[in-house]
């Protein structure tokens, strides 16, 4: 059996992703911020770094508000150069298109990786053991060796595979959080 590069598996999955019909996407996504919710980690978290999707990424931009109701802190990524940057996000005009048209906080408090206690991460792949294929430019390979918390994998099922290629630099989510099922130390947990 040929095993596939990476860069043939973030084609293949991210055309997949992408055929998804917008009522999947919301169905799925919902199914998904439930299963964050359900976690003692959420629950705990103070400061929780989120995300805002493209290309129909798993949607939980309603987590942002969610947790800033909850008295936590809600954080997001914005590209500087060739890494990431967290920024605590207070309300929504401070979000704007910024690199590669994702929204992004404009300005705010910036806070440091290890200060995260929670982290939600997207990717087009992922495989049993928590490594991921993003869109390939290290982003959140490069943030997620600084981040001390709990990092979480989301991604609908059919993104997850038993394995993927794997590089010396890529780093591991600690858990996987699917529509369906959290993966965490190899065992899947439906629900």
């Amino acid at each position: 059996m040929k095993v596939l590069k990476k860069s043939e598996l973030r084609r293949a999955y991210l055309n997949r992703r992408e055929a998804m019909g917008e009522e999947e996407v919301f169905l799925y996504s919902e199914r998904i911020k439930r299963g964050v919710k359900s976690l003692p980690d959420f629950k705990d978290a103070k400061k929780i770094l989120l995300y805002c999707p493209i290309k129909n990424e798993p949607d939980l931009t309603s987590l942002i508000w969610e947790s800033i109701s909850l008295g936590k802190e809600a954080l997001l990524p914005k590209v500087d150069g060739d890494r990431l940057r967290i920024y605590k996000v207070e309300h929504s005009n401070q979000l704007k298109p910024g690199s590669f048209c994702i929204l992004e906080p404009e300005d705010g408090t910036q806070v440091e990786p290890e200060e995260v206690d929670l982290a939600l991460v997207p990717g087009i792949v992922f495989d049993a053991k928590g490594y991921r294929i993003g869109f390939g430019k290290g982003f959140y390979d490069r943030l997620l060796k600084r981040v001390k918390g709990v990092k979480v994998g989301v991604a609908y099922s059919f993104q997850v595979l038993e394995e993927i290629p794997v590089d010396s630099w890529d780093e591991p989510v600690d858990l996987l959080i699917t529509e369906t099922y959290i993966l965490k130390g190899g065992k899947k947990y439906e629900y």
